[in-house]
């Protein structure tokens, strides 16, 4: 699917500028490389697939690009729709079926059971496949709720990074949309008619993530700077007036 419509033309160059930024300045999708893109079927993710795929087109990058889905068969489960999608932009991929839906439903930590079980299945399909790096759709606003989601519940100041070793350096989860805004994500899913094309997880009201989110969206309307504030805090910390 070519990104090429006229009124989202000065949008696309700015997050294809941002990705940019985002993977020279942590040094991750050299040239020639290969990635595994986690698409979960929600539009962050289906996005990155489009902008990865446009980026690497328009830049010369030679990657060899696969998308991977893993599929915890949550009621109404439906890949027919991402299947399509897939085909639509050319890109090979693998869709993985999984048995935690019972674990999840009996876990107490839901969201990060689900987020563990998902990330060693992609492991797995990028092992498989000889590749050593994966792309996930995290973005600014992810960011900052992860910071305020462990300060608040975990007692401890972190945050997702823009390149994540695991597994003693073997393999690389690298988040490409770091630098980008959801408003812009969103932007871009309407400007080229994507809609989320997998079954929400039946729990991601209740979660911790949502609430942060919630509480995030309510302090927003009287401070519209108050993602970007809390991202730049990360690259701000006064370390004279901490502990």
């Amino acid at each position: 699917m070519p990104l090429d419509r006229p009124e989202g033309k000065r949008l696309i160059n700015t997050c294809l500028q941002l990705i940019g930024q985002a993977t020279e300045r942590h040094a991750f999708l050299e040239c020639s490389g290969r990635v595994l893109v986690g698409v979960s079927g929600g539009i962050d993710s289906l996005v990155l697939l489009l902008l990865l795929t446009e980026y690497n087109r328009r830049f010369n990058k030679q990657w060899e690009i696969r998308a991977c889905h893993v599929d915890h068969q949550f009621p109404n489960s439906n890949t027919t729709s991402l299947k399509d999608f897939f085909v639509t932009c050319s890109i090979p991929y693998t869709i993985v079926k999984t048995k935690a839906r019972t674990m999840i439903e009996k876990a107490e930590k839901k969201c990060y059971r689900c987020a563990r079980e998902r990330r060693k299945k992609l492991l797995e399909v990028a092992e498989k496949n000889d590749i050593f790096q994966i792309a996930l759709a995290h973005h600014k606003q992810d960011v900052c709720e992860t910071l305020l989601l462990n300060m608040i519940y975990n007692g401890k100041i972190s945050t997702l990074v823009p390149k994540q070793s695991v597994i003693h350096g073997r393999f690389f989860f690298v988040r490409p949309l770091y630098y980008v805004d959801k408003k812009q994500i969103k932007t871009i899913a309407e400007l080229y008619g994507l809609s989320p094309m997998s079954t929400p997880c039946p729990y991601y009201q209740d979660s911790k993530r949502e609430s942060i989110r919630q509480f995030l969206e309510k302090i927003k309307k009287d401070n519209p700077d108050v993602y970007t504030n809390i991202f730049r805090s990360v690259y701000h910390i006064k370390h004279a007036y901490m502990p």
